[in-house]
């Protein structure tokens, strides 16, 4: 299967959705639906990249004197892009301004989609780009039009450049603004060689639709080639739909990503239902049923602006609401990598937000990050230390059984991070002599099913990714301990 979807699913296309995929047949989990390679990978804006190994570039390929390239690489890959870049220069110069191009040095992706139809190899990939979704007349004049106008799309009208290319006729600034339309719509996020973001077109890839609780997973290899697989079973006729955003955030957040991004209001279950599937992951605490010692939550009703308890008329403002976020976000800021104020921070939130509203999530999976460095670097860590972040992932996997109740890294992740500090707090209790070796086989054949668990999740990751390395490891631990469990159960310190 190579840049197109199998037989099991079939392109349609209505009003609502515009062009969307359909599983023809049930889809099983963990089946793959797509592979498919980019047709560019650009760097994000504001960063200057090597247009042949995408590490950060520091000078200018020697033939063209426009490629950006890192000092590891002396020339373009690409030479027929290189050629065409020499020779747009040479034809008009002494008009070319290559030191406006160096100057706006984002100019270089736009230069790039132009070079696919320069080239007669890529021209047809050009042709399907054009046709994908631009939205440019929702994009006319915004904010966004006007910094691409401004530090992309004149810049390069200024140099010149183009006027040597093929399709210089059609080139103006409304086709220009087309283009970095199409990127700004369907480029997905991809991981650079140094760990930062680029990015990358997939046309088949983009005519899954969005779903906030997807059916589809993404995973991305070392050649930068995205696999998607069915994260559950699809049903027969059921529309395959990936997130074009993070699923960690609330309803409001993630609408307004999607609206300012991809032009749509999501109306998908997770969105039209206030309490977000009953994950709560927006929800205030009503203080009026909490000063009766009766928990209920505040949620926001519909489209509307009112928040208003469950239970009671108990309601807040959207500019009080607005206020409770900016301050949570401010003391957050302020705590970050201090656990101590963390913790303390998470007791203050949880008096007012949901224990899984999406502020204090993250707050819970910083602290989270930060015990299992405390863990690695101290020499016997005490069993607080275990509980405390056991319990913290316990949170993370059972909201995101809510969520995202198919297959998920995230989820794969949490469940190894928990089943290692279950191993560990485990052993340390037989240690100090709380448990039988009895007892602490049958804990630890909890700890194998756990690992079991985050195997099943993580086993479609590219090896080479860090997932993917993550996996191996995952395996690895997996096998030592099944394997000290059949030969029965004993602590670190008696190997």
């Amino acid at each position: 299967m190579a840049d197109e979807f199998g037989k099991n699913c079939t392109i349609c296309e209505n009003e609502t959705l515009g062009r969307y995929v359909k599983a023809t047949e049930v889809i099983p989990a963990g089946e793959t639906i797509l592979l498919e390679s980019p047709i560019l990978i650009l760097a994000c804006k504001g960063d200057k990249r090597c247009c042949n190994c995408y590490r950060f570039a520091q000078q200018y390929c020697r033939k063209c004197s426009i490629a950006p390239l890192c000092l590891d690489c002396a020339e373009h890959n690409d030479e027929f892009d290189c050629n065409v870049l020499a020779a747009a220069g040479a034809v008009s110069l002494p008009d070319v301004r290559v030191d406006i191009l160096k100057k706006h040095f984002d100019t270089y992706g736009l230069l790039q989609c132009l070079l696919l139809h320069e080239n007669p190899q890529t021209r047809k990939t050009f042709g399907k780009m054009l046709q994908m979704e631009a939205h440019l007349e929702k994009r006319r004049n915004t904010k966004i039009w006007q910094e691409h106008d401004r530090d992309i799309v004149q810049p390069l009208l200024q140099s010149n450049i183009w006027r040597g290319f093929e399709m210089a006729p059609n080139i103006n600034g409304d086709f220009l603004q087309k283009i970095l339309a199409i990127w700004d719509v369907n480029s997905h996020e991809i991981r650079a060689p140094d760990a930062e973001i680029m990015r990358g077109l997939y046309p088949q890839v983009s005519l899954l639709a969005h779903n906030c609780c997807p059916n589809a997973n993404q995973a991305i290899d070392d050649q930068y080639r995205m696999k998607v697989y069915a994260n559950r079973e699809i049903g027969r006729g059921e529309v395959v739909t990936n997130s074009y955003t993070n699923l960690l955030l609330g309803t409001d957040e993630r609408r307004q990503i999607l609206r300012e991004g991809k032009y749509f209001h999501c109306t998908c279950a997770r969105c039209e239902d206030p309490t977000e599937l009953g994950s709560h992951m927006s929800s205030f605490i009503c203080s009026a049923c909490a000063g009766h010692k009766q928990e209920s939550y505040i949620v926001k009703d519909g489209d509307s602006q009112t928040w208003k308890c469950q239970k009671c008329e108990h309601t807040l403002r959207p500019e009080q609401v607005a206020k409770i976020l900016e301050k949570s976000k401010e003391e957050m800021f302020h705590a970050h990598g201090d656990y101590r104020r963390l913790e303390y921070l998470l007791a203050k939130l949880c008096t007012i937000l949901h224990k899984n509203h999406y502020l204090v999530v993250d707050l819970k999976q910083e602290m989270a990050n930060i015990l299992r460095n405390a863990i690695l670097n101290s020499r016997r860590p005490n069993r607080q230390l275990f509980e405390r972040k056991i319990r913290l992932c316990q949170d993370l996997v059972l909201l995101l059984q809510t969520i995202q109740p198919g297959m998920t890294r995230l989820k794969g992740i949490a469940l190894y991070e928990m089943a290692t500090s279950h191993v560990k707090l485990q052993r340390l209790k037989f240690e100090e002599n709380e448990m039988e070796e009895d007892d602490l086989k049958k804990r630890l054949k909890e700890c194998l099913a756990m690992y079991r668990e985050s195997i099943r999740m993580l086993s479609h990751e590219p090896p080479k990714t860090p997932e993917g390395q993550l996996l191996k490891n995952v395996a690895k631990e997996f096998d030592v301990l099944q394997k000290e469990v059949e030969n029965g159960a004993q602590s670190e310190g008696d190997k």
